[in-house]
Formats: structure tokens, C-alpha cells, sequence
């Protein structure tokens, strides 16, 4: 069967989903008017009618759980080699959840401290994550995502020194290699598709993970170890940039690569300006994957990182509501709003 024969559902759906994305006017009429239960009223459909300023978790859940659900649609729409690794995209958020548990325990906060700030995704329901946040366990933690696969690379995790929050960061390095891994589909055009996306975003992640570094202070081979075990364009400036000696050296490094424009025009650079900018590059070619041929996992994976780039607006969104932060700050923050 043609490409077009095997997607034609798949870019159907994608197109349909992709209409209801948010436009960057509906946002910036958010940021600007309406109170928080408006605005949850509003992006949840009137699902949820009433939020609290003190806890926003069933909000943000509820949000979630809809993203989950839209990637198991276009899953039973794919064709069979591609449904692995739309599966695995929306995974994302209880390795996210994974990442959290994880970290309260290592920085031993209290169970009911971190069960405000711990989104529920997928099988860590409400009531598990509060199960293993009593645990103290982590053991526990990574014994319940059921992946054999993950419980033997994160594991030996625990015993090195400062085991948690090591263990905290291979749960990236396992994902996203995974998802790397992934990607390698049977059919030329698909792997192409995916891997372009796919592998931007790890590149982001790794500069990022740089800048990290250099704040904490690390020397080059921790940093190097923070790594995510791909490099898709860097080559080696990514040696170069684990090496900087400071974030303005690192910035000076990165303008050899093509990821130097999306921070072009920029005044103070930090990690949080650095972060956003290539979130809305990456959503940028998310968007771009658009004008190409529909008939390829390449457009569900783009509607599916859009997703999640929405959600990440949306949390903002709601968090600056319910924390009183100036309109201004709230859409400075907003990556899909920009495009």
C-alpha cells in the first residue's frame, strides 16, 4: 500500500485535531480578560467550572489526561510501525511524573507538600503517586512503571553518588534515547519525518542541559554525563559546549549552529530565555511539518508536540491567574502564542 493509502485516516484525523489548537488570538484574549475560573471554564470546555488558587493539579490533570486520550485516537488511525512511537510521545507525561515522585523523595519533601505540585498522568493516578510519595521508596517508583527496560538502566541510578537526583536525570536520558530509537521506522519517508522532529528536540535538550551545567557549576564530564545519549546536528559542538567554562562562552559556541537563529534579537540570555525561544523554534518547524506530505507519522507527531507545547501555555496561563502575575509577564512566557 502507497504512503497515501496507509495515512490517509491518520491525516485526516490530524487535520480535524489540529483545528481545534488554540489560535494565538483566543490566548491573548485569556491573558488579557477573564477571571481563573473563567479561563479554566474556558480551555477545559466547561469540564471543570472551578478552581482554586491553591490547587490547580485536577486542572492541569484533567488537561493531560485529554492530550493521552487524543494520542490513543490517532494511535488506532496509524498504521501499525507507527504506533509505538505515537504511543511513546504521549508517554512523555508519566515519565514527567516519574521525574517529579522521584525528586520529592530525594530532596525528602513532605507527601503532602509534593502531591500540590505532582501532576498525575496515565497509570500514576492520584491516588498511586500519593502511594509512593508515602513510600519514600524509589525503587518502588520505577518498579511500578512495569518497563523492564527502564527499571535495569535507572536503577543501578540509585547507587551511584547523589543517587536521586541522578536517577531523576537517566529518566530523560532513557526516554529520549528510546524515542530516538523509535523513530527508526521501516519506510525511508517516515523515519526522515519523525527523526527531524525528533531529533531537534533532543538537540534542544542537550543545549539546554548545558546551560544547566554551567549554573550548577560542573565540570566538563558531569556535564557531559547529563547528556542525553543522541546528538542529531550538534556534531561536535556538543563536546564544545559541554566543555564552556561559562554560559557566555557556550552562547558564543552555539552560533555555530543553525539553532543560533531562533535566539537572534534576544537581549539578557538565561536558561529560561534560552528555553523558550527554542521551544517556539521547535514549534515553529512542528507547524512547518504542515506544508509537507500529510502522508507520513511525521504530522501526528508535529499535532502531538504542538500539544504539548499548548499545555505548557495553558499551565502558564492559569498559574499566572492564579498567582496575580502581570498580563505582560503571563504572555512574554507563552511559546505558541508567538507564531
Amino acid at each position: 500500500m502507497t504512503g497515501a493509502g496507509r495515512y490517509a485516516e491518520l491525516a485526516a484525523a490530524v487535520r480535524s485535531f489540529k483545528a481545534g489548537l488554540l489560535q494565538p488570538n483566543q490566548v491573548n484574549r485569556l491573558v488579557e480578560t477573564g477571571s481563573l475560573s473563567e479561563t479554566v471554564s474556558m480551555v477545559t470546555e466547561g469540564h471543570v467550572t472551578t478552581a482554586s488558587a491553591t490547587d490547580l493539579i485536577p486542572v492541569e490533570s484533567y488537561l493531560i489526561e485529554r492530550v493521552i486520550e487524543l494520542a490513543q485516537r490517532l494511535t488506532s488511525y496509524a498504521p501499525y510501525d507507527s504506533r509505538a512511537l505515537i504511543k511513546l510521545i504521549a508517554a512523555a507525561h508519566e515519565y514527567a511524573c516519574i521525574k517529579e515522585i522521584l525528586k520529592a523523595i530525594s530532596d525528602q519533601v513532605s507527601p503532602e507538600e509534593a502531591s500540590a505540585h505532582i501532576v498525575p498522568a496515565g497509570k500514576f493516578t492520584p491516588e498511586k503517586c500519593k502511594e509512593l510519595l508515602e513510600s519514600r521508596n524509589p525503587s518502588r517508583v520505577i518498579e511500578t512503571f512495569g518497563d523492564e527496560a527502564f527499571k535495569r538502566f535507572v536503577t543501578p541510578k540509585l547507587a551511584a553518588e547523589k543517587g536521586g537526583m541522578t536517577a531523576v536525570g537517566s529518566v530523560d536520558q532513557y526516554y529520549y534515547r528510546k524515542l530516538w530509537e523509535a523513530s527508526n521506522l521501516p519506510d525511508p519517508l517516515d523515519a526522515q519525518s519523525a527523526r527531524g522532529l525528533i531529533g531537534e528536540l533532543i538537540d534542544h535538550l542537550n543545549i539546554l542541559l548545558c546551560f544547566r551545567a554551567r549554573l550548577m557549576e560542573l565540570n566538563a564530564r558531569a556535564a557531559s554525563d547529563m547528556m542525553i545519549p543522541v546528538n542529531y546536528g550538534l556534531g561536535h559542538v556538543l563536546t564544545e559546549m559541554s566543555e564552556a567554562a561559562s554560559t557566555q562562552s557556550l552562547l558564543r559556541i552555539l552560533e555555530k549552529t543553525p539553532y543560533s537563529r531562533a535566539l537572534q534579537g534576544q537581549g539578557v540570555m538565561d536558561g529560561g530565555v534560552v528555553e523558550r525561544m527554542l521551544s517556539r523554534s521547535h514549534a515553529q518547524t512542528c507547524l512547518n511539518a504542515f506544508a509537507g506530505s500529510p502522508f507520513n507519522v511525521g504530522l501526528a507527531l508535529a499535532f502531538l508536540f504542538l500539544k504539548n507545547y499548548e499545555l505548557r501555555d495553558l499551565f502558564s496561563l492559569i498559574n499566572g491567574k492564579a498567582n496575580n502575575v502581570p498580563a505582560d509577564r503571563i504572555a512574554e512566557s507563552l511559546i505558541l502564542a508567538h507564531r
